[in-house]
């Protein structure tokens, strides 16, 4: 084989390869629809800060550091407010299957701090495909210092747990 075809065709491999890992990468890359819906009951509703991580059973987490900077309601909307079903969406890392583990939090700041939370759904979608993963955990519980369990976070562990969803 001539040189010159020799570096064509190393070139022409290279150039192919990294076009695949380029691709992987990219299908690597999932939206995440989010719904959490607060409680009806009395002060369900909180100003806090409220974080959310979300994983499969194996494998890395997606951390939500600000959940209300994923918020796609309307501007001014004011979210986490009693009887409020709230909806976000973002870009992150891909789980390694389906969401079933969740963690919520909120800082505990603002006035009426407390929060109850009734669910979160997580939908994972995967970019360049139409599948789709989705979990929803019934959380029913207040993140508030003064009220049962007295703590700030609320996990869920769904894992392993079969789910028919609509």
């Amino acid at each position: 084989m001539r040189p010159s075809l020799l570096i064509a065709a190393v070139a022409l491999c290279l150039l192919s390869l990294a076009t695949s890992r380029s691709s992987a990468a990219s299908s690597s890359q999932c939206t995440f629809e989010i719904l959490v819906k607060t409680g009806g009951r009395k002060n369900a509703g909180t100003d806090a800060r409220v974080s959310l991580q979300v994983s499969g059973a194996t494998g890395p987490a997606v951390t939500i550091t600000n959940l209300e900077s994923w918020g796609r309601m309307a501007a001014g909307h004011d979210y986490f407010e009693r009887g409020n079903l709230d909806r976000f969406s973002g870009t992150g890392r891909c789980l390694s299957g389906e969401p079933c583990k969740l963690l919520i939090k909120s800082d505990g700041t603002g006035n009426k701090p407390g929060w109850y939370v009734e669910y979160v759904t997580v939908t994972q979608l995967r970019h360049g495909s139409v599948s789709s993963r989705q979990h929803k955990w019934a959380v029913d519980q207040w993140l508030a210092l003064d009220e049962a369990p007295n703590q700030l976070f609320a996990t869920r562990n769904g894992c392993g747990l079969a789910k028919a969803l609509p």
